[in-house]
């Protein structure tokens, strides 16, 4: 599906029109919402609530997996379920990660990235995990 640095400058093009304080670390093609609003909405902590994900290897043709919370996260005042609190694949941005299990359903990339799917798709279901509470 093209150049995959192509594919990820498209991907990051589109998410900051969504999310304008994203960051992006090409090392690994991992990207950082500072504050994913969305979860405080549902009672998820801390505040403000960092979100990182990445880019598989292999992005598009690789279904991306896992929601990067801050080690300390909650529901309430219960950890989250299906959540391992030190991600072994962590992401490179500063303090202690876990991941929350998540992928996307129907994964479906085009060689267009405003076609299909994509990471702004991935993102934008986080909020359906938020919703489920603990």
């Amino acid at each position: 599906m093209g150049d995959p640095a192509t594919r990820i400058a498209e991907e990051l093009e589109l998410l900051r029109k969504w999310f304008g304080d994203i960051q992006f670390e090409p090392t690994g093609n991992w990207f950082l919402i500072p504050n994913d609003a969305r979860a405080s909405v549902h009672g998820w902590s801390p505040k403000p609530f960092p979100v990182a994900f990445h880019a598989q290897p292999g992005h598009p043709g690789a279904v991306p997996y896992g929601i990067y919370v801050r080690s300390d996260a909650r529901v309430g005042s219960a950890p989250p379920a299906n959540f391992e609190a030190s991600a072994s694949n962590r992401p490179p941005f500063p303090g202690e990660w876990g991941v929350l299990s998540w992928s996307i359903d129907g994964w479906f990339a085009k060689a267009d990235v405003r076609e299909g799917s994509n990471l702004l798709g991935f993102v934008l279901s986080f909020e359906e995990r938020y919703r489920s509470g603990p």
